[in-house]
């Protein structure tokens, strides 16, 4: 082979491998492009939850949540796309998150509605044993309300503190969003239990 035969021969090799370099560096842009579509669809997803959530918060009259600064981009397309799909998982949370919240209670929104009705209706009972104690206390059966009087009174604190319970429940569980109508879960049994069982109090102290 003569020295320009040889020469060709390069020529043709190192065409050959300028073309497989701008090939891989299209394939590379294609697939960079490809990432950063990815990227911004799914940002784009995040930002529309989050829209989602400022909504809820509007409507439930609340303030929205504070969120932190984006962060600056990393250069890397496909550390962008991992970081982008944390972020949209994220914002899936805090929307699920806000719904939930937003129908229930502003009151102790995270507790079951038994939970919260035991714990109105017991502070109600303390209150009405305190009541009845201070009648017992001070209230003499032989004063000017006579044994009727005193009796009247220490049957009257327990339904006073369930009355007092089922309202305060009506306006403690009513939910931020929500049917103004709908039926409120007051647990009527629970507060007879816990308010009636203060009479047993009553009675030890006006038989005793």
């Amino acid at each position: 082979m003569s020295a320009f035969d040889d020469y060709l021969a390069q020529l043709r090799r190192l065409d050959e491998a300028r073309r497989t370099a701008d090939e891989a560096a299209a394939r590379t842009a294609t697939a960079a492009e490809t990432l950063g579509q990815r990227t911004q669809r799914i940002a784009e997803q995040a930002a529309a939850q989050r829209t989602a959530v400022d909504d809820l918060a509007r409507q439930a009259r609340t303030a929205p949540p504070q969120r932190a600064a984006p962060p600056a981009p990393l250069g890397d397309p496909h550390a962008e796309l991992a970081a982008a799909e944390h972020d949209l998982g994220t914002a899936a949370a805090e929307l699920e998150d806000a719904r939930y919240l937003a129908h229930r209670a502003p009151w102790l929104p995270r507790w079951r509605a038994d939970e919260r009705n035991g714990l109105v209706y017991g502070v109600f009972a303390l209150a009405c044993v305190f009541v009845q104690l201070a009648v017992l206390r001070f209230v003499r059966a032989d004063g000017p309300l006579g044994i009727a009087g005193l009796a009247a009174i220490l049957i009257a604190a327990p339904l006073a503190a369930f009355c007092l319970g089922w309202l305060t429940i009506g306006v403690a569980s009513r939910p931020r969003i929500g049917d103004e109508h709908a039926k409120l879960e007051r647990n009527f049994r629970l507060g007879l239990v816990l308010c009636g069982s203060t009479l047993v109090v009553g009675c030890l102290g006006f038989f005793s």
